[in-house]
């Protein structure tokens, strides 16, 4: 008995997966992630956007919204991650986020029936749960979907989508909290009755079984290897080197030690001076929430265009001249380029010098992002690459986590007195970090190519 993800590819896929290129089944499925991407992304907005009705209508205090948004949903998903990696490496990886989407839509439908705050706080921490296998189910798909020569482009699509859903999501969000007050006439008594952030719960669940039939609507070209018969394993699949995640580990550390620590600081690095902008041009330059909204909106609009067709055309250029290289030079390309402006962030004396610093640094960082799922789905064979990402995701929550407050204790006691300490502090801590990242990363490039080799050739057999 055979174990597939799809039936049998048909003559133009199967041609399509030996040129590289991508059928039109492929888009197709690319636009059934994007759609499911701004479905999580409105069923966590709509929390952020109902925070203040909540604490007032449950009486809570600011630390506990804080938890119930941040703490509770990283904690969750920090757990949940690796498990829905290894179901999605062994299983149809369109069930398993089906049952990712099931399982987040299910929370905050729980979360809009919540009586307590213990049971509303264990309801957002599960919403988190089920959202975190989105990231590394969708980057396992992709290489599942689109050749080699296509894979850079798709994942450059897809972030800008996200990007672009991202917005959407917090706009589409307004829109249900205004719908959902406009319709209470029409419910029925009960619902009638209930606080709006409860029906705005119930509202954005209401498309979840149509994504999840849209999701089996995509056909994947990767079969599964056959299930083991009975008389030998008792119908479970052997234990084998190619799908097994820590023999890989151990046979490859080298290549993934330097490229998880690279780019694991980069994160670091980013974070800590990321994380603490708008402060820094609040209390550096005197900037307000609604200029500070007016230049970054702009500016990451841009950004992320520019770094899309930089991501696309730029490391085709790339590819020619450093092969299976491209990818880990082009991050620690942009790593470096990130010293530089973090550096002359600390020589500007205007909000303007400053925007203009961030600019670049926003490009380059929307070019990372573009490029790094590509050079990390290479990095193992198929039937390991979701427990790949998801360790990744892992690393990267606990960094991000991190950073700020580092930044926060370093300015507290060794920079208070200086007008633009918050700044030199978030320097300080970054650049050190992004330096060491970028040597990770040089020295990385080396063992990736052997281990993306390798990654082929597991997948191939």
């Amino acid at each position: 008995m055979s174990f597939t993800t799809s039936s049998q590819p048909s003559a133009a896929r199967q041609a399509a997966a030996r040129s590289g290129d991508a059928a039109p089944s492929a888009w197709y499925a690319l636009a059934v992630l994007t759609v499911v991407t701004l479905l999580a992304f409105v069923d966590r907005g709509v929390l952020v956007l109902q925070a203040e009705q909540i604490r007032k209508s449950m009486d809570l205090s600011d630390f506990q919204v804080g938890l119930m948004q941040g703490t509770g949903v990283a904690i969750f998903a920090g757990l949940a991650s690796y498990p829905l990696g290894w179901l999605a490496d062994r299983f149809d990886r369109r069930l398993v986020l089906a049952g990712c989407v099931l399982l987040w839509s299910a929370a905050v439908l729980a979360s809009g029936l919540a009586q307590s705050y213990p049971m509303l706080l264990l309801s957002t921490a599960l919403v988190g749960a089920g959202e975190a296998g989105l990231v590394p189910i969708v980057y396992a798909m992709i290489p599942e979907l689109f050749g080699e020569s296509k894979r850079q482009t798709a994942n450059s699509v897809y972030a800008l989508a996200s990007q672009a859903t991202g917005a959407l999501a917090l706009a589409l969000c307004g829109w249900v909290v205004g719908w959902v007050e406009a319709v209470r006439p029409l419910l029925g008594a009960e619902l009638q009755l209930l606080d709006g952030w409860r029906l705005s719960f119930f509202a954005v669940v209401l498309p979840t079984p149509l994504m999840m039939l849209a999701l089996f609507t995509i056909r994947l070209r990767r079969r599964m290897p056959k299930r083991a018969e009975p008389a030998t394993t008792g119908g479970r699949r052997p234990p084998s080197a190619e799908v097994r995640v820590t023999p890989y580990l151990r046979r490859h550390w080298q290549a993934l030690s330097c490229f998880f620590g690279g780019v694991g600081m980069t994160i670091f690095g980013f974070n800590a001076v990321g994380s603490w902008l708008a402060v820094i041009y609040a209390r550096v330059f005197g900037q307000t929430p609604q200029q500070l909204g007016a230049v970054l909106g702009t500016m990451v609009l841009v950004a992320t265009a520019t770094g899309f067709v930089l991501s696309v055309y730029g490391m085709r250029f790339l590819s020619r001249r450093a092969g299976m290289r491209a990818n880990i030079r082009a991050l620690w390309i942009s790593v470096a380029t990130a010293v530089l402006c973090f550096a002359m962030m600390l020589l500007a004396t205007s909000a303007h010098q400053m925007y203009a610093i961030q600019g670049l640094y926003i490009f380059l960082m929307t070019t990372a992002v573009m490029v790094y799922p590509t050079a990390l789905q290479s990095l193992a064979p198929d039937a390991l690459r979701a427990r790949l990402v998801a360790l990744m995701s892992v690393l990267s929550a606990g960094l991000v986590a991190i950073a700020p407050p580092i930044v926060g204790l370093v300015s507290d006691h060794f920079f208070q007195q200086r007008p633009n300490g918050l700044l030199i502090a978030a320097v300080t801590v970054a650049i050190p970090a992004l330096l060491l990242g970028m040597a990770l990363l040089i020295r990385c490039e080396r063992l990736y190519e052997a281990t993306v080799q390798a990654a082929r050739e597991g997948s191939a057999s």
